[in-house]
């Protein structure tokens, strides 16, 4: 591999260091919005964040299957010189952090249509009719409004965070190519090899 070689793969993986680090950065985001909008004694319901966190899942894996891009996943593509993953960090974040109207049409329509994506939206539907459920009969007054606030809000950012980690992850993998087998391969013998913990 020639100098420009390794200064591509230099400059691919700290678009991805950069890009895992926004996501996490999301992450440690929206625990902090949703600690500062649910109510004083949230934490002594916690299963109003675990709903959320089931809602924000199942919405999240509902418009996944709904992508119309989904092809793209398959190893074929994702492995492919010039494919539709051979794109640079800016274009990722264009077109795939959020979800498009495409993806929300599909995710409607899989309603109606059944199969794994409608199964994923309608478990979404009731999780997220759940959690103000939950808040209404848990809290009163304007506490209630807070609680469902709360709950919404980390549920959106978990299925955006998921649609975004699983095209971050893609792209990654169709950055490293080659290379993400040798690392999988490295960190595989490091498990294998690795002494074991002493019991407690």
């Amino acid at each position: 591999m020639g100098q420009s070689g390794i200064g591509a793969l230099l400059w691919s993986g700290l678009e991805a260091v950069f890009a895992f680090g926004l996501a996490l950065a999301l992450m440690r985001l929206a625990g902090a919005a949703y600690a500062l909008a649910a109510p004083r004694d949230a934490e002594a319901v916690p299963l109003l964040h675990v709903l959320a966190l089931a809602a924000g899942g199942a919405t999240g894996i509902a418009l996944l299957l709904a992508l119309p891009h989904a092809g793209d996943f398959r190893p074929a593509r994702l492995f492919l010189a010039g494919g539709p993953w051979a794109i640079g960090l800016g274009d990722v974040l264009a077109r795939f952090a959020l979800p498009d109207a495409a993806t929300l049409r599909g995710a409607r329509d899989a309603l109606s249509t059944g199969g794994a994506g409608g199964a994923a939206g309608w478990l979404a539907l009731a999780l997220l009719a759940a959690g103000p459920l939950a808040a209404l009969r848990w809290w009163r007054g304007r506490t209630r409004l807070r609680a469902i606030a709360a709950f919404l809000l980390l549920a959106a950012c978990t299925a955006l965070i998921l649609h975004y980690g699983a095209h971050l992850l893609a792209w990654t993998a169709s950055q490293l190519n080659f290379w993400l087998f040798a690392v999988a391969l490295f960190a595989w013998q490091r498990w294998r090899y690795a002494a074991p913990r002493a019991g407690h």
